[in-house]
């Protein structure tokens, strides 16, 4: 696991206030039980700053990071989708964004493309990206961000044939792919679950255990937002292993919450009100 991967992991799975400023040595204790060291912590933190995901405070000699506005959208955009367990309705739509690339500079091209995918938008062909739910305001703030939105339009429409509506998702998404990783999914974690269940029966699953878990849980669970964007039913097999790595997922972190948040909890040290500046 990468040092940003688990710390973006942190933030969106454990911070409910995304306004709070966390003091360093917090978050260096959190990283400490995935064997991520000190200075390997510091050169993150400083690179996800450059990156503009988090903001650095400083308070005499204590240093404290809390999350920016763009790392908020990111957090939040996949908040609202791993812990979405509901079906999700379809009112029959598709969100459609066409941008012609090859206007585009390189690094704009490769960063609206990845985060369209993270969005949970599938590739069409012909500059096209389509997804069954309304996130163009997203694509918006995405557009903008890069600069690009005179390169961007979207549209709402039903798609009216020759073709079925599973031939053009599977042109969209690759199935094959998804439920490969979601059954790579399964037989890692339900045999994990099971053990730490008899672990905990027995007292023997600790507090730092539960949230090592957890994050990793949460970690391996949230790649799916890059390949799955939670396709109707309409469009789906009716025994779809998503479900069923859904289902997991959610008894799974429900299980490992209560320790996990004990610990979080009883590390985690944040800026009062009012404090930042004084020297």
């Amino acid at each position: 696991m990468k040092p940003a991967s688990v710390l973006f992991t942190l933030i969106g799975d454990f911070y409910r206030n995304l306004d709070m400023k966390v003091w360093v040595g917090s978050l260096i204790q959190y990283m400490e039980q995935f064997a991520i060291s000190d200075g390997t912590v510091r050169v993150t933190l400083s690179r996800m700053v450059q990156q503009g995901l988090i903001e650095s405070h400083k308070v005499g000699q204590k240093g404290y990071y809390s999350v920016t506005d763009k790392g908020r959208r990111r957090v939040k955009n996949g908040i609202s989708r791993v812990y979405n367990f509901e079906d999700i309705p379809w009112d029959g739509n598709w969100r459609i964004v066409l941008c012609n690339m090859a206007e585009l500079e390189k690094d704009s091209k490769e960063n609206f493309k990845k985060e369209l995918q993270w969005t949970g938008y599938g590739y069409l062909g012909n500059n096209t990206w389509i997804s069954p739910h309304n996130r163009h305001s997203h694509v918006i703030s995405i557009a903008d961000e890069y600069g690009i939105s005179d390169h961007v339009d979207l549209f709402t429409g039903r798609y009216d044939g020759p073709e079925s509506y599973r031939r053009i998702v599977e042109k969209a998404w690759d199935f094959c792919e998804i439920e490969e990783q979601y059954k790579l999914f399964l037989q890692k974690f339900e045999p994990e679950f099971q053990r730490n269940f008899l672990l905990s029966m027995d007292g023997n699953l600790t507090e730092s255990d539960a949230f090592v878990q957890r994050i990793m849980l949460v970690h391996e669970y949230r790649k799916f937002l890059f390949i799955d964007p939670r396709l109707p039913k309409e469009v789906l097999p009716s025994d779809w292993i998503g479900d069923e790595a859904r289902s997991l997922f959610r008894k799974y972190h429900q299980f490992l919450s209560p320790l996990a948040e004990k610990f979080f909890y009883q590390n985690l040290v944040v800026m009062n009100e009012g404090e930042e500046g004084i020297t």
